[in-house]
């Protein structure tokens, strides 16, 4: 993962974020499997295979967005589908680095992933993940770019066998963000 200027690491602050989900989650009396609850390395192929074995209902992979310009921020949730942008495929390219699997492992994948049911729940999941962000976040910052909801083909949203998407809920990359997401209160927003 990315880091931040001040030393603030992607692992660690995803890893809160999605322990601070899960409780929430948990009081609301729904069921959460975690692929990661330590600071642990995981291929791709093994945080899908684990979502996959457990037969959950949605697959939500967090991270934070890290761009050249540190003056760009912003959130942005995507669910599979081709790329719609060069940016897009660059970003997919970073995640899916050490996935765990060999590209004709990727190809057997997306062999008919694009008509699959799967894709129209996994888009309204992250339209209403997306909007849910931007209006809690916009209230710490209400010049929060919403970059908005995008395809591309990121390894965990293909592996996965139920509606999945990838969200870039923070960017580690600009410095205010960077100063925000150093705060419990503000990563509780984000949970």
């Amino acid at each position: 993962g990315t880091a931040s200027d001040s030393g603030l690491l992607e692992k660690t602050i995803t890893l809160d974020l999605a322990e601070r989900a899960r409780k929430l989650l948990v009081g609301r009396g729904l069921e959460v499997v975690q692929t990661r609850t330590a600071d642990e390395t995981m291929s791709l192929k093994e945080r899908a295979t684990i979502a996959n074995h457990q037969r959950g209902d949605i697959f939500v992979s967090i991270h934070l967005n890290s761009f050249a310009s540190a003056s760009k921020l912003g959130v942005e949730t995507y669910y599979l589908g081709p790329s719609e942008h060069p940016d897009h495929d660059a970003i997919a390219a970073v995640e899916n680095q050490h996935s765990g699997y060999a590209l004709a492992d990727l190809r057997t994948l997306l062999d008919g992933i694009y008509v699959d049911a799967r894709r129209d729940e996994s888009k309204r999941l992250a339209q209403s993940v997306q909007q849910a962000m931007i209006k809690r976040l916009r209230k710490a910052d209400p010049h929060l770019e919403d970059r908005g909801v995008k395809t591309a083909p990121f390894v965990v949203l293909v592996a996965t066998e139920m509606p999945a998407i990838l969200a870039e809920v923070s960017c580690l990359s600009n410095p205010d963000e960077a100063e925000r997401l150093g705060t419990a209160a503000h990563r509780q927003a984000i949970a």
